[in-house]
Order: structure tokens, then C-alpha cells, then sequence
């Protein structure tokens, strides 16, 4: 018997509040690590000119910093990664979080050592968490070192930010900056991308949160 997914009204409420141009549809959880920001919802994904849309546009790059964002969780051995992304939307952005990707295959994961918590889509099946942390100056993970225009952790049209990415690895060897496809966790694909900037915003409420994985289950069943 196929099972139909029925959205409730709060939940598409909650989505048509936060929607945008291109907007995509995933959860974040807290783990037990640097910082908690509570259950939220993705509301946009920003990367590359070549494959983005004109308002998720980001300039970036990547070098090597000898800095620490999360000193309880930090590997000394390993090295930290600087990256740098620039406003190119025309918007001011808040609630940034940096999304590792999660493959299906177990080839291209992309792993680090300042987590806040996990990321996943809900249009994949199985959904897989991926590493991911709050970009800001705040906390215990103090990632995000420089802003260009004003220090208050609000992402301005034009702004530089430069955040650390700790004991950054990817398997197939990509740049923390690697922003070049759609989708982000398990929804992008390798070789293409390491890692995403999506925006999560607070989730409506834990029974919205809920319902927003039944329709997940609901899918997969179909």
C-alpha cells in the first residue's frame, strides 16, 4: 500500500514564510560539541556565480590558518583551513551555517572538528547527517575571525567574512571552498562540492520539526 505524504498547514506555513528564490528543504540538529542553536530549518543555499542563482551569489577562497575556532574540540596535529566568502547577493544574510557534505557512497564526506550539530535534506533517501556549524564570533566556537564591513555576525551586501574550518579533511582531497553544486549534506553530489552555505533559521516549534520528518518517512514509503 503507498502511503501518501500530507503536509500540515503549520508546516507549509512555517516554509512559505521562509522560502526564497531558490529554496531548499532540510533540518539541523544540535550534537553534544562546541555550540547549541536548537532545532531549525534550511531556508536557502548560497555558493558559486557558475551554478548558483544570482541572489545565492558568493565569492570565495580557502587558505591555511594556524587559528582555532573550538579549542575543546581542536586536533593540534591537523591543519585549520581560512575561508573566505563575499556578499555578492545584494542582501543581508544572518543564521549561516557551514554544511559538510554527507555521501551516499561513503566517498567525497567531508569531516571537521568544530560541530555544532548535523544537517540533512529531507529529499533524499535515506537522509544522511552531515557535520555542520553556526558561522559567528559567539560561544564556545568562535569561528568567524574577520567581517570586513561591520562586526555584529550579519553577512552585508559586499561583505567579506573569514571563518575557520577546524582540522578540515575531504576524501577526495577538495578545498573547504568547494561550493559548486545544489544541494547540500547528502543532496550534493560528488565530486562536485565539500561543503555548503545554508541558511537555517529557528524551526516553527517541535511539532512542526516532527511533522516536517513524517513527511520525509512519508516519501521514503512511497
Amino acid at each position: 500500500m503507498k502511503t501518501q505524504a500530507i503536509a500540515a498547514p503549520a508546516v507549509l506555513t512555517a516554509l512559505a514564510f521562509v522560502a526564497h528564490a531558490d529554496p531548499v528543504q532540510g533540518i539541523y540538529t544540535d550534537s553534544a560539541s562546541c555550540d547549541n542553536h536548537g532545532n531549525r530549518i534550511s531556508t536557502e543555499e548560497f555558493g558559486d556565480p557558475s551554478v548558483f542563482g544570482q541572489t545565492q551569489w558568493i565569492r570565495h577562497a580557502s587558505t591555511f590558518t594556524q587559528d582555532v575556532a573550538c579549542p575543546m574540540t581542536d586536533d593540534p596535529t591537523l591543519p585549520n583551513s581560512l575561508v573566505e566568502i563575499t556578499n555578492l547577493t545584494g542582501r543581508s544574510l544572518t543564521d549561516l551555517f557551514y554544511v559538510g557534505d554527507a555521501s551516499l557512497t561513503g566517498i567525497g564526506n567531508t569531516t571537521f572538528s568544530n560541530v555544532d550539530g548535523l544537517a540533512s535534506q529531507l529529499t533524499t533517501t535515506p537522509p544522511l547527517a552531515a557535520l555542520a556549524f553556526r558561522i559567528d564570533s559567539i560561544g564556545m566556537n568562535r569561528n568567524l575571525v574577520f567581517e570586513s564591513i561591520t562586526a555584529n555576525n550579519v553577512f552585508e551586501p559586499g561583505e567579506t567574512w573569514a571563518f575557520i574550518v577546524q582540522d578540515y579533511h575531504n576524501d577526495l582531497g577538495l578545498a573547504p571552498d568547494a561550493f559548486f553544486s545544489v544541494g547540500y549534506a547528502d543532496g550534493s553530489p560528488a565530486p562536485g562540492s565539500s561543503a555548503s552555505i545554508v541558511q537555517f533559521v529557528p524551526a516553527p516549534g517541535a511539532a512542526s520539526l516532527a511533522a516536517l520528518g513524517g513527511l520525509a518517512i512519508a516519501r521514503r514509503r512511497r
